[in-house]
């Protein structure tokens, strides 16, 4: 191939790949077309992203990542072997993690802000089509969350675009951009998605007095969007609470609270005690594991209960390192501390995060903005392979 065709090619092979993890295509098609679909689409994306890797030059590896989820792969399949699916599931999981892990850094040291921002947008625009063309009323209950299935993982993708805003050079396209992800978000009445979208604009403060603007117009549109509940035949839940909260209404905090992940970590603790050290094993902490149908939506909490004291210290260290990291290089680029706070908050509320896609290359992609600035500002070189 001429050197045009090969820039060409790898060009549609990486926004290809970009499309299948960024918008959750398989999974959406899981549950929206037919497993058969579901199936092509996941094993295309990781063959695609494989084939990326070898038509490529390779730079290296996440060492990070690496350890964790050898930690995790091997610990927790030593420590217990109650909950672990068939070998065939459980390798699957694994050999999906690593592909990731290894051939998905090359992919986001090639992808730019701009281009990871658009993959976002279009990601949060796929919660208003949900309105129209494949909502379900006894299911969703008046919350949307588009191609990503669930409310809080579409918040998630909402304020993680919401955070790359902040370094658009485009004045018009980033002003459109805010608003999109700040009405998307507030549409998937995600408590977590409102908190760290507060939070991102208190921290912006210390850029421009001027962002104190953001927090105005997100609280108008959040009591326009209460408002309108108001008149609704079928009132939204978590709307009717935050009413209820705001004038005074001492159940509607109960009931806000009802069914919160403190709940649900709760039932957890016991058996972190029991084994702190390796954990109970791989799964355990999942969904029809020790605590039944329920799952830990906790993913610092997981990865303790199943594997033990050393993954998890190591992935509290990453976080710790992302966050500091993101601190330090504050003034050139706002929107790594942003999306590394958002991060480490979500897998608070999420026990997916070692077989999620999205969430993997977006942690990759942090990571590897943290690495190039600290090369382009003469920092001490990261750990990096």
């Amino acid at each position: 191939m001429m050197l045009g065709q090969l820039t060409l090619f790898n060009s549609i092979l990486k926004y290809a790949i970009l499309a299948l993890f960024l918008l959750n295509i398989p999974d959406f098609a899981l549950t929206h077309i037919n497993p058969v679909i579901s199936s092509i689409l996941s094993y295309m994306s990781f063959g695609l992203l494989i084939l990326f890797y070898i038509v490529n030059k390779r730079t290296g590896v996440n060492m990070w990542l690496l350890f964790i989820g050898l930690m995790y792969f091997i610990i927790g399949s030593l420590s217990g072997q109650s909950y672990i699916p068939p070998i065939n599931f459980y390798l699957i999981f694994w050999v999906k993690y690593f592909i990731v892990i290894i051939c998905g850094y090359e992919l986001v040291k090639q992808t730019s802000t701009k281009e990871l921002s658009i993959f976002l947008l279009i990601g949060a625009l796929s919660i208003i089509s949900q309105i129209y063309f494949f909502n379900n009323p006894l299911k969703d209950y008046g919350r949307y969350s588009g191609f990503y299935l669930n409310p809080n993982a579409g918040g998630f993708i909402c304020i993680l675009g919401y955070s790359l805003t902040y370094v658009l050079k485009n004045k018009k396209f980033k002003l459109m951009a805010q608003l999109i992800f700040t009405i998307m978000g507030l549409l998937t009445f995600s408590r977590t998605f409102i908190l760290l979208w507060v939070i991102i604009n208190l921290i912006s403060i210390k850029i421009s007095i001027k962002n104190t603007n953001k927090l105005i117009f997100g609280i108008v549109i959040l009591f326009t969007l209460m408002a309108y509940n108001s008149f609704l035949p079928v009132k939204n839940d978590r709307l009717t609470q935050l009413t209820g909260l705001l004038s005074g209404d001492t159940t509607a905090a109960q009931d806000l609270n009802e069914g919160s992940r403190f709940e649900t970590w709760q039932k957890f603790y016991g058996f972190v005690m029991e084994k702190p050290i390796l954990g109970h094993g791989f799964n355990s902490f999942d969904g029809g594991g020790l605590g039944g149908f329920l799952g830990a939506h906790n993913t610092y909490l997981k990865l303790l209960g199943e594997a033990g004291i050393i993954p998890f210290i190591m992935l509290l260290i990453f976080f710790f390192f992302l966050i500091r990291k993101g601190m330090t290089q504050f003034q050139k680029k706002p929107n790594i501390l942003f999306m590394s706070i958002s991060l480490a908050i979500l897998l608070m509320t999420s026990h997916n995060f070692f077989d999620n896609g999205y969430l993997l290359l977006i942690t990759l992609w942090i990571y590897n903005q943290i690495y190039s600035l600290s090369l382009y500002t003469g920092e001490k070189a990261v750990l990096q392979n």
